[in-house]
């Protein structure tokens, strides 16, 4: 990792299927995976890079965002990783200069040599309509892409999803590396996908209770969901729409009057399309359509462990189950009320089987996605192979070959997806 002084920055150098594990084991896996990123790392990330990497050594296909932070700043910043205390920068990009704050973000990803990074904006002085960014190392992933590619099928599959590019990132004048550029779903976001006047929930929970149950009183909610805006409100509606799900007797009523129907089966197609595992008691946002249809929507968020990435290390697991993260088979992190509501529901649990497997022919196809993918590795390979100089993972360090894999997951995903569709079906049938 680079090393800040007095005078600027110097720079060092045919699987089986998965069974659903317990939290518990989840936990030890991800100790196991952090020890192993550790070790991966070769001891300090201080020591990541042998000489050091300018900044013009980088291609110039990609938008190139400069930072500029004091040895000061930057020393706190590295000795408390963990905190959300922000440190005062300057941002460049465009020719124009922006006052910042800025701090690392995420969750387990602040362990690893290459950490994700939140930058805040001045109030009437945001950046591209945006008034903090999002940048995520992609670092784990040996495609670089999961992640950008999972926001793309969101929102393809018609679910209101951030958009995404990829940046390169020069901090005091030197190559830091390439990271995922993710919107943040505030007003710009909002207005984008004609939800202008909502309120937006992060489903934040520490303890996996962000799931959509009925937690009680009002002021239970505010452990465990973070308000994006409106924050001089309560959360009363939270409290009130969580409480009506557990208590509906027409579950099929509740969902046609409370909540936005056709863009939920598609944000529950989209999470079953990149098997999304991590999102049923955090990592999401609920929306509430206060201004308009007066319904609730999900927005995802933090998609970087989709497409194949299982919760115990591998990256090529296809096989994750429709019903994973509804009380019959919570997942790792729990299960998730809203949707097991819905799963329950014959009606509507056809009409989520329904929406998939037009999907699996219109948009979740190798025709469609295999040339997205492949401009994407043409666009970003040059930038990556730097990235990977500075900072190495023995995992992840063949671009192409990380590339292949996501596309393997895409036909796998289709089979099995397919197979499992055609199964319910005929359990269905047999029921009746």
């Amino acid at each position: 990792m680079p090393r800040l002084t007095s005078g600027g920055l110097s720079s060092q150098k045919n699987h089986e299927p998965l069974a659903v594990v317990s939290s518990h084991s989840h936990y030890q896996w991800t100790g196991l995976i952090a020890a192993g990123l550790a070790m991966i790392a070769f001891a300090s990330p201080r020591s990541l890079l042998a000489a050091d990497t300018p900044a013009t050594a980088a291609t110039n296909s990609l938008p190139i965002y400069d930072l500029r932070v004091s040895a000061e700043e930057w020393e706190k910043l590295e000795r408390t990783v963990h905190s959300d205390d922000r440190h005062p920068a300057k941002f460049m990009a465009n020719g124009k200069e922006y006052s910042v704050e800025v701090r690392y973000r995420g969750d387990w990803a602040r362990s690893w040599p290459k950490k994700p990074l939140k930058v805040f904006f001045e109030k009437e002085k945001d950046f591209e309509g945006q008034h903090a960014l999002n940048l995520n190392p992609n670092w784990r992933d040996p495609a670089f892409i999961r992640e950008q590619l999972a926001y793309h099928i969101y929102s393809a599959c018609g679910v209101p999803a951030p958009e995404t590019r990829p940046v390169k990132l020069n901090v005091n004048g030197e190559f830091y590396g390439v990271f995922l550029e993710v919107e943040q779903p505030a007003k710009a976001f909002l207005k984008r996908v004609e939800l202008k006047g909502a309120v937006v929930y992060k489903a934040n929970s520490r303890r996996w209770l962000a799931n959509e149950s009925d937690l009680g009183e009002e002021g239970a909610f505010h452990a465990h969901y973070e308000k994006e805006n409106h924050k001089d409100e309560d959360y009363r509606d939270l409290q009130t729409f969580c409480h009506d799900l557990s208590t509906a007797k027409d579950v099929v009523e509740f969902f046609n009057t409370r909540v936005d129907l056709d863009r939920y089966i598609n944000f529950l197609a989209a999470s079953a399309l990149v098997q999304n595992w991590d999102w049923y008691s955090k990592n999401h946002f609920l929306v509430y359509d206060a201004a308009r249809s007066k319904k609730w929507l999900v927005v995802p968020w933090d998609l970087d462990r989709t497409l194949g990435d299982h919760w115990a290390g591998p990256f090529d697991a296809a096989d994750l189950p429709l019903q994973l993260g509804t009380h019959a088979q919570p997942g790792t992190i729990g299960w998730n009320k809203l949707f097991d509501a819905l799963y329950n529901e014959p009606v509507l649990h056809k009409r989520l089987l329904d929406r998939l497997e037009v999907l699996l022919k219109t948009e979740f196809t190798k025709e469609k996605l295999f040339p997205v993918l492949d401009r994407w590795e043409s666009e970003i390979s040059t930038d990556v192979a730097l990235d990977r100089e500075r900072w190495p993972n023995r995992g992840a360090e063949n671009l192409h070959v990380g590339i292949v894999g996501v596309k393997r997951y895409i036909e796998d995903r289709r089979t099995y997806l397919s197979r499992e569709i055609k199964a319910q079906r005929a359990g269905t049938a047999a029921r009746r």
